[in-house]
């Protein structure tokens, strides 16, 4: 009798771990339910507020750190060299003292330092800018020697006024074209036993006497006083 009842006490207790167990699971089903549900359940304004924060947080970062612009090189040839005698149509014969690099509006470009020592005056010249503004090589020997022949000539003055006369001089002057400039000081040198001039009309020979004497000089290998001794003789000479 009594081993009859130890079996069914095992039994019992069976039936109730498996109760227990299943209790378990559907309890355990049940929370993860309901945490389904909470999550389903968030209001749609927390959900646009997060969105917005991040994209707030993207822009942020994109402001912080910008990219850096990127600089454009003006890329032109070199003609001329530092310590290279030059000649400027508007300002006569110049020295090339250095080359600098400048950058402006993200632009960088390579620019000729050129000073000339009779004006005491430096200016800074774009390598994109030299051909249209007339930069020059100082004028070869034998193209100088043959600009003498026309200094030896006589005087062309026309009848016009002065005025226009001038404006003409200028012009010839300020060409950078040698053999133009040569004619200036052919027409307006005056010998002293001559007619005086005016004011105008002197300054504007010296003007270009003193850019033809010059660039004479370096062409010839001269010191400036013999170079201007010379070409005084030639017109004294006519």
């Amino acid at each position: 009798m009594p081993v009859k009842k130890k079996a069914t006490t095992k039994k019992v207790t069976k039936k109730a771990e498996k109760v227990k167990t299943k209790k378990k699971v559907e309890v355990k089903k049940k929370s993860s339910a309901k945490k389904k549900q909470s999550v389903k359940k968030i209001p749609k304004k927390k959900v646009a507020k997060k969105v917005a924060k991040k994209a707030v947080k993207k822009v942020v970062k994109k402001i912080v750190t910008p990219k850096a612009p990127k600089i454009k090189k003006v890329v032109v040839p070199q003609e001329f060299k530092a310590g290279e005698n030059i000649v400027y149509p508007t300002h006569g014969v110049g020295r090339i003292l250095t080359i600098e690099k400048f950058q402006y509006d993200l632009v960088e470009e390579q620019l000729y330092v050129i000073q000339f020592f009779q004006d005491k005056l430096t200016i800074r010249v774009p390598f994109a800018k030299a051909k249209l503004i007339g930069l020059r090589n100082i004028t070869s020997k034998p193209s100088m020697t043959r600009t003498l022949s026309v200094l030896k000539q006589k005087p062309k003055i026309k009848k016009a006024m002065w005025s226009r006369r001038a404006q003409e001089y200028d012009q010839k002057i300020n060409s950078g074209d040698i053999r133009l400039l040569s004619e200036v000081v052919r027409d307006l040198f005056r010998k002293d036993d001559q007619t005086e001039q005016s004011y105008s009309e002197r300054q504007m020979f010296q003007v270009a006497f003193e850019r033809y004497t010059r660039e004479f000089a370096i062409s010839s290998s001269l010191k400036l006083e013999e170079a201007s001794t010379k070409i005084l003789e030639i017109l004294n000479k006519r």
